[in-house]
């Protein structure tokens, strides 16, 4: 463990530029150029104070950037001088939670029911009602004005609808305001159950896992800026391990950083084998987190059950995956058919954990998935789990002999109270 902690300020090797973790911009943000490119043209159109052309949903599994998607457009949007509300969707439920979070923002709220903006005194009387202290700025106008909301699949229905409502008012009247919201793979469904049915119409941006060529340029580039290399043969095997997913991707590199401290010394693949134990130790603790999710959602034998489709195929028609899924529910069931909502809960459940990512094959819809060592990981503990569970079931009976009780003495099973 003391090699964990072994690199400090002022250290030979200096400190880590790698960030795994808390959503923190890496050192190289690879593999985003489309989404980056998107929202650098909506940023500088509100610069510009013209209305953008939609605004932004980002959603995918955890751990493959959304947040630092959001970090980076936050310090795009401050560049270009323009007023940032960075939100979390979970403390938005309510009405009162927006009237107390966005004036901390920035102090531009006010009523604007009656509110008049603009050189005409264009009225938005029209405007949806929100929270009394309402959801935009007084003082909007003609200045850019970029909403930032993270974990927006927790933000609340009636407020979100508000939220929604009230952005497309003002955009309607070419003001400049941009919404990006960000969640998981819920988080189109549950814009959908707002009732805001314009949302559909921004763009929609997934993130899922970095292209091999990508996952790649995230390690090698930090190392080459600092004047370090890594060998061919060891950066591929580091794409390879973590699966071209960002998060893994972070914690290697954080790794090698740390454990390979000679600059002069090109990475090798000696120095991966020597540090896995590190970096297994890290994906580990992960893998637990998603098996106790899967548990607690009593879904880990029906996501062993999903992970056999994948067995040779990258791909699959999600019409297979549900197919497996109504099948392991029989079988937990013995033999009886769950209810087709159940099913679909459960579907829904598995892609919002980041098990499976919905994708689109020669126009068929399909799931890869989330992370393909993390269905081996949850494959293992159910077949374990499983054994674990017929050893039970075989253990013989202990049955008393004729005469002989079969009742265990109360100093054994009991607490008295004397």
């Amino acid at each position: 463990m003391a090699a964990l902690f072994a690199d400090q300020p002022g250290s030979a090797q200096g400190r880590s530029p790698f960030q795994p973790g808390r959503g923190k911009l890496p050192p190289y943000l690879a593999g985003r150029e489309r989404e980056q490119a998107l929202i650098r043209e909506s940023l500088e159109a509100i610069a510009e104070q013209d209305a953008p052309a939609s605004d932004i949903v980002l959603y995918g599994p955890r751990g493959n950037g959304k947040t630092v998607l959001i970090e980076w457009s936050r310090r795009q949007a401050e560049a270009l001088k323009i007023r940032v509300a960075d939100l979390q969707g979970g403390s938005l439920k309510s009405d009162q939670q927006v009237s107390a979070t966005l004036p901390a923002a920035g102090r531009w709220l006010a009523r604007l029911r009656n509110f008049k903006v603009g050189p005409f005194g264009v009225g938005l009387r029209r405007l949806p009602h929100g929270p009394d202290a309402s959801i935009l700025a007084r003082s909007v106008g003609k200045k850019p004005f970029l909403i930032l909301i993270d974990e927006a699949h927790m933000l609340g229905v009636e407020t979100g609808r508000a939220l929604l409502n009230t952005v497309q008012a003002l955009q309607r009247r070419d003001l400049p305001v941009l919404l990006i919201l960000a969640g998981t793979p819920d988080l189109p469904r549950h814009l959908g159950t707002m009732g805001a049915s314009f949302w559909d119409r921004s763009e929609q941006l997934p993130v899922g896992r970095l292209k091999p060529t990508a996952a790649a340029d995230a390690i090698r580039v930090p190392f080459e800026e600092r004047g370090r290399s890594i060998d061919d043969e060891a950066l591929q095997q580091v794409v390879r391990e973590s699966h071209s997913y960002p998060f893994f991707l972070q914690v290697w590199g954080t790794v090698l950083w740390r454990n390979c401290p000679d600059p002069a010394a090109p990475i090798s693949l000696a120095d991966i084998d020597r540090t896995r134990p590190l970096f297994r130790r890290r994906q580990e603790l992960y893998y637990d987190r998603r098996l106790d999710e899967l548990a607690r959602a009593g879904l880990v034998s029906v996501a062993a059950r999903v992970a056999a489709e994948f067995s040779s195929d990258e791909q699959v028609p999600r019409e297979r995956v549900t197919v497996a899924i109504r099948a392991a529910m029989e079988r937990e069931g013995l033999g009886r058919t769950p209810d087709a909502a159940v099913i679909r809960e459960a579907e829904r459940f598995l892609r919002h954990c980041g098990y499976i990512w919905p994708v689109v094959r020669r126009g068929i819809g399909c799931y890869e998935p989330g992370i393909p060592s993390l269905m081996r990981h949850v494959t293992l503990n159910d077949r374990k789990n499983r054994e674990i569970g017929d050893e039970i079931a075989n253990e013989p009976v202990v049955r008393p002999l004729a005469g002989q009780s079969s009742q265990v003495p109360p100093s054994q099973n009991t607490l008295r109270a004397d």
